[in-house]
């Protein structure tokens, strides 16, 4: 049994809508529960009219959305697991037979959530993207079962919460006000105490209205980034991993092998190599302790300084060492990749992602008289270091190091700036193409045994 506790503040036509994907594709017993604070015009009428529906108006006025769940479970006594969700989004088959399957696979394993296949968001766990609802349809519908990975966090949009471990770890904050932060908030509480929690890649919903969607969570930023803030000393939380950079390493799935992060952040890169590689050794160092912290219970993590160089791992201990978007935030990287060589195995290599400063927008900017700093990005405030693709070369060729791959990553490139890359290809010059285009290199570089040739995109 799950009770399903969907918060208004979607339109009525979702609302219906929602609850319309329930009647066709529930596949296991379900109670479903509208809290309604009043934000949704119409939705009072309507829901009273629904049989299968209780219908809960908050009389108090605005609360937060923590406080509101408690409420709500406490009197209509609530003693089964939950999913927590919007009404903007819309069930496929299968949806919630595979998050229970998965909810139940392992003990500790605390929430559940799956995909959302019409994301406009980044997500490297969507490995369909359906062009319609029906589609989603069709490709939910199989008998497949359900596939999880471990995850640090839940989409907000639909999680399944245990019962047995909300009752051991406690109610919801009630100082958080909305779903997204509610959210966040317990799966960190989740990770702390231990527990786990799954993403469902083959549970499928669909987004109805990705424009509110999108208005939703700029509106919830503010509140959002105050809790982690304030509560736990995080000014972000970064929960996704660097696939392009995960795709670099050559092992086979069960191989034994070592991997230290560089700047591991909260873990999320460490624990999609686990997902990937069940008997990798994975090993990080941050010099955040709050982030540290977190990742502490993904991986074997330290909190340092890497341009200290003080290190607390034996030589020659790694097959990888990687550096996620972290060089360009140092001093002297040239100086920090070359004394990491000490800890790599003889064949060991440095897998990094590293930003072009070289990209047309940058260009762009510089023949406009900007060059001005950001609070992300090429031009993020806290870098320190640039990297043209020239330097990235330099730099491992002088610490000791022979590039064996790159790739480059984009983003869409305007016909202005097209036209602006033909222009400064037609000045002459050794510069090619690809270095104006890509916006990020992704960059393996071993240990030099011999001299080779440095390979081109």
């Amino acid at each position: 049994m799950i009770t399903v506790l969907m918060l208004a503040g979607s339109g009525i036509e979702s609302m219906e809508l929602c609850i319309k994907s329930f009647r066709l594709f529930c596949d296991v017993e379900v109670s479903i529960v509208i809290v309604d604070d009043g934000s949704t015009a119409g939705l009072q009428d309507w829901a009273r009219k629904q049989e299968d529906v209780t219908y809960v108006f908050l009389d108090e006025g605005k609360m937060s959305w923590g406080a509101a769940l408690n409420m709500v479970r406490k009197e209509l006594g609530i003693d089964t697991d939950i999913l927590t969700m919007d009404g903007n989004h819309m069930l496929t088959p299968k949806y919630l037979s595979r998050l229970s399957e998965l909810l139940y696979a392992e003990e500790d394993i605390g929430a559940v959530t799956g995909i959302v296949c019409n994301d406009m968001r980044y997500n490297p766990n969507l490995l369909v993207e359906a062009e319609g609802y029906e589609e989603a349809v069709d490709i939910a519908d199989t008998d497949e079962q359900a596939k999880g990975k471990y995850a640090l966090m839940s989409h907000s949009n639909a999680v399944l919460w245990k019962k047995g471990i909300l009752d051991e770890m406690g109610e919801f904050d009630e100082n958080v006000s909305t779903l997204r932060a509610l959210t966040d908030d317990y799966c960190i509480r989740l990770i702390k105490a231990e527990k786990k929690i799954v993403v469902c890649t083959n549970a499928l919903l669909w987004c109805i209205d990705m424009n509110g969607q999108k208005e939703e969570i700029d509106l919830q930023d503010v509140d959002y980034w105050d809790v982690l803030e304030k509560k736990w000393g995080m000014h972000y939380f970064n929960d996704i991993y660097n696939v392009m950079l995960i795709e670099m390493i050559e092992k086979e799935q069960e191989e034994s092998f070592s991997v230290l992060e560089i700047g591991c952040d909260c873990g999320a890169t460490l624990l999609e190599i686990r997902n990937r590689f069940p008997q990798v050794e994975v090993y990080g160092s941050e010099i955040n302790p709050t982030a540290a912290e977190m990742a502490s219970h993904v991986a074997n993590v330290v909190v340092n300084d890497i341009e200290k160089e003080d290190l607390p791992f034996p030589e020659k201990k790694f097959d990888y060492i990687i550096f996620g978007d972290v060089l360009e935030h140092l001093h002297n990287p040239l100086k920090t990749v070359a004394y990491c060589r000490k800890f790599l195995k003889e064949s060991g290599c440095i897998i990094a992602s590293i930003p072009n400063i070289m990209h047309v927008s940058v260009i762009e900017g510089l023949l406009q008289g900007d060059f001005t700093y950001l609070e992300s990005g090429l031009l993020d405030k806290t870098h320190i270091h640039f990297f043209t693709y020239n330097e990235i070369v330099r730099m491992f060729h002088e610490a000791g190091y022979k590039i064996c791959d790159v790739k480059g990553s984009g983003i869409p490139i305007s016909d202005g700036q097209e036209e602006l890359i033909k222009k400064l290809l037609a000045l002459g010059g050794k510069a090619e193409e690809y270095m104006y285009k890509v916006f990020q290199y992704n960059v393996k570089a071993r240990i030099v045994q011999k001299d080779g040739d440095e390979p081109s995109l």
